[in-house]
């Protein structure tokens, strides 16, 4: 019997009507939270098929409302937000899930195609979380979760406007959890990897990784953690997939010094600009000035 730790609070998970967005919120709906299903999907027979996720959700006793708004209009990200606190009363948590992806690279993307996932991904996230923040900032209470992935962390060919859409969510949750850290609020990302609809693609292309594991169910429960009252995390990304979870970060390593720093000195010495036996993960760019020859002031 899982608890009802999300009793009294109210999410909006974007991208809900299938794969790892309807998870998160079924998730969060067994726990006790009231849940906004997103998603801009219709069925067959012209239903939104957030009305019937959420339909479904009311069958099992759970407490869901659904909107069908677009994450990549700038009036719908505003509107499903709006319509979470008119259904709820508030909104405590933010999943943004939806996403989007198509296959072009460095030097054949079109502008159009480009602007297209990242008005899904950077710009949904960015419009939902500005609408949202205003009212968990005035009841010092949020949980947002962001979704990054290991392309944006790490890069891979072939995907390049979701390979920079996913790396720019990445800043945007860390600088988004240092201006919200003086309030009860935590921005983390999720880094999911899961077989659903939008990863068939690339998994079908990558027939080496085996998908027995890769299922929708062991990604979510990092999800339920970052969404949690006692998550203790702000500014992460959290890697979750086929039943593991680990901490993606951003690290530099100590480097080399000098104060007459020329090129002869930085061609001789790359080895220690890369060497990363030694590295820190700075909480913030600031911290970055205490690894440079300089004296900072208290």
């Amino acid at each position: 019997m899982k608890t009802k730790d999300f009793d009294g609070l109210a999410a909006l998970v974007t991208g809900a009507g299938a794969g790892l967005g309807r998870q998160y919120a079924l998730d969060l709906a067994r726990r006790g939270a009231r849940v906004m299903i997103n998603d801009i999907a219709v069925t067959a027979d012209g239903t939104p098929l957030a009305a019937q996720i959420a339909e479904d959700f009311r069958h099992e006793g759970l407490t869901a409302a659904h909107d069908q708004g677009d994450v990549s209009v700038e009036a719908d990200a505003a509107s499903m937000v709006q319509r979470t606190i008119e259904a709820f009363g508030r909104i405590d948590i933010l999943v943004n899930n939806a996403g989007n992806t198509l296959a072009a690279h460095s030097y054949d993307v079109t502008t159009s195609d480009f602007d297209a996932v990242l008005r899904v991904h950077l710009h949904g996230t960015l419009w939902t979380m500005r609408t949202a923040l205003p009212h968990m900032r005035a009841r010092n209470y949020g949980r947002i979760v962001n979704t990054a992935s290991s392309l944006g962390a790490f890069g891979a060919p072939g995907a390049l406007p979701y390979v920079a859409a996913k790396s720019a969510i990445i800043g945007l949750t860390k600088g988004a959890a240092l201006e919200n850290a003086d309030h009860d609020i935590r921005i983390n990302a999720v880094s999911p990897t899961a077989y659903t609809g939008l990863a068939k693609g690339y998994f079908d292309t990558q027939p080496q990784i085996p998908l027995d594991k890769l299922h929708v169910d062991r990604v979510s429960p990092a999800v339920v953690l970052l969404a949690h009252r006692d998550c203790p995390l702000n500014g992460e990304v959290i890697s979750a997939g086929a039943g593991r979870v680990a901490r993606i970060f951003t690290a530099t390593v100590r480097g080399y010094c000098s104060d007459g720093l020329t090129y002869e000195e930085v061609s001789s010495n790359l080895d220690r600009v890369l060497d990363a036996d030694e590295f820190f993960a700075l909480k913030s760019s600031l911290e970055q000035y205490k690894l440079m020859p300089i004296q900072i002031a208290p």
